[in-house]
């Protein structure tokens, strides 16, 4: 448990250091963007390589696939059930940050200090599914919601995955796992040392793009859209954890994952609905810091 808190806290302080040194002009926001793109085209990819010869195909990691889309699905249908009284808007805004999980910059750096590379693939395998809505089918029908015109391209959205770098990874080591086919161990070493990095990286990243500044109407509004958020995954958790058919390592990162923060993109999308709406942005920042402790106590009950 001492370690675990010592972990925690090592990460808190590099996205305190992050957040304090943007404040005193020593980074730029623009930086934080930066460091995501090596993160996600360099950092991450190397861990991923680095943890390929935990990788296994079978029916756990379909498993864990469907997992991701289904807890997709499953806020969406909630936030429509909870919402079903508020305008076409608002309730579009909450089908987008109240689904769709931030894996590959958060998650996955925050639990792979604590875990085996296998629990860091797990997670890998849930953001297949994840990324299937997050990238566009929960814009999609958010969009739906206010005019009816929003459709689901699969073209435009496959060739969005295919675009990021970690997803061409995790399908390329697949393809290696399911032809028996080992990643020499020169290529994983020099990947460790690569990826070795990617929890430094991303923490200092999240600490320079955070942003808290909120009004005492924007807190009630936060405040209600990451409740009905940790509600839902409050329920999805318990189901996960009691029904699914699969080891309890990929149970826990399961669980670890559906609170992770609001995936990036959903400020984005949230900014193509409504311009003008603030909200969007404070509550991913917001979830920043809730994750961070959730996650650290999830840590502390898991290992």
């Amino acid at each position: 448990m001492r370690e675990v808190l010592v972990k925690s806290l090592g990460f808190i302080l590099i996205v305190a250091l992050g957040y304090i040194l943007k404040k005193r002009g020593f980074f730029k926001k623009e930086d934080g963007l930066f460091l995501s793109k090596i993160v996600m085209n360099i950092t991450l990819p190397a861990a991923l390589i680095a943890g390929a010869s935990s990788m296994n195909i079978n029916y756990v990691a379909i498993i864990i696939i469907l997992v991701g889309l289904i807890s997709n699905l499953f806020d969406i249908v909630f936030v429509k059930y909870i919402e079903r009284r508020n305008s076409p808007v608002e309730k579009a805004i909450r089908i987008i940050n109240c689904s769709g999980y931030n894996v590959g910059n958060f998650a996955i750096p925050f639990a792979a200090s604590f875990f085996e590379p296998t629990a860091l693939l797990y997670m890998c395998m849930f953001d297949m599914g994840n990324s299937c809505m997050v990238l566009g089918g929960s814009y999609a029908l958010a969009k739906n919601e206010v005019d009816g015109s929003g459709r689901l391209n699969i073209k435009k959205l496959i060739k969005t995955l295919l675009r990021s770098v970690p997803f061409d990874v995790l399908i390329f080591l697949f393809i290696m796992s399911a032809l028996k086919i080992s990643m020499p161990k020169e290529i994983t070493t020099i990947a460790s040392m690569i990826g070795s990095a990617n929890a430094f990286l991303a923490m200092l990243m999240i600490g320079i793009i955070l942003e808290i500044n909120i009004t005492r109407n924007q807190a009630k509004a936060v405040t209600k859209l990451l409740g009905i958020r940790y509600l839902g995954n409050v329920i999805l958790s318990c189901i996960f954890y009691a029904l699914l058919p699969v080891p309890i390592l990929a149970k826990q990162m399961i669980v670890v994952v559906l609170f992770s923060p609001l995936s990036t993109i959903s400020a984005v999308y949230s900014k193509m609905i409504d311009p003008d709406n603030p909200i969007p942005a404070i509550a991913n920042s917001i979830s920043i810091i809730l994750g961070i402790f959730i996650m650290t106590g999830l840590l502390i009950v898991f290992t």
